[in-house]
């Protein structure tokens, strides 16, 4: 790095995600749907390059108005294959957005599991956030016993993995009914699948154990279709209030 500086330059955007659902105080169904969708895809994209973001939040995804959004600040992204500084730490990105196994200081010795397993549940921890303003980590820690906690947790993380899989169960109960009922179903799969805390068991359920479980194709596909209907139903909605 001497010498040199590598950076990305974006079009101005309109703001980041999480200034836009404090200024409004609303969530537009539509708007986040679009939102998570696009990140899905941006996601999708650099993950066939074998390259994890680690650090996806609503500060760092980006709003440009009708052209959608995009996801920013790549200062803490790993590619496979290729040394980094950061990737000596446990947790690269956010911690209060951490997938629970990296806060256990359980840190899988395969690439894709852990560098590209943190996105998909940070992925579905912004999703908690867009729909129902919920930051998923931290509900999971406030559902468990004072003495699961990993600041108090003297175990291994498979020792604490069923009170963890128990916490988020009552995670999703808890989030279900603060989500809009017309991508509810939607909403709760993706959540349920990227933020599995069995490291193991994350990514498209349908597809546990086999060579494409972390990939988001099936996700986008399945987001851009509900975001399709989403708009359909919508139209429809106007046209008869008009």
């Amino acid at each position: 790095m001497e010498g040199r500086v590598f950076y990305l330059i974006f079009e101005m955007a309109d703001c980041d995600v999480r200034v836009q659902m404090d200024a409004t105080k609303r969530f537009d169904t539509l708007w986040c749907m679009r939102a998570i969708k696009d990140v899905t895809h941006g996601l999708h994209q650099i993950h066939k390059e074998m390259i994890a973001h680690q650090d996806t939040k609503p500060s760092n995804v980006l709003a440009y108005g009708d052209r959608g959004f995009k996801i920013a600040d790549f200062g803490r992204s790993s590619r496979r294959g290729q040394a980094i500084h950061h990737d000596v730490m446990t947790i690269a990105g956010d911690k209060s957005y951490a997938p629970p196994e990296l806060l256990y200081g359980f840190a899988h010795p395969d690439f894709v599991p852990r560098r590209i397993g943190c996105d998909l549940y940070m992925l579905g921890n912004l999703a908690g956030f867009l729909f129902s303003g919920t930051n998923i980590t931290a509900s999971l820690l406030s559902a468990l016993d004072p003495q699961h906690h990993p600041r108090v947790w003297g175990g291994t993380y498979q020792e604490v993995l069923p009170y963890l899989q128990n916490a988020f169960t009552k995670v999703l109960e808890d989030l279900a009914p603060s989500i809009d009922e017309l991508v509810r179903d939607d909403v709760l799969r993706l959540i349920s699948d990227q933020c599995n805390p069995d490291i193991s068991r994350r990514g498209h359920s349908k597809m546990v154990g086999h060579p494409t479980q972390y990939s988001l194709e099936r996700h986008l596909s399945h987001l851009d279709l509900a975001a399709r209907k989403l708009e359909v139903r919508l139209r429809v909605a106007r046209a008869k209030a008009a």
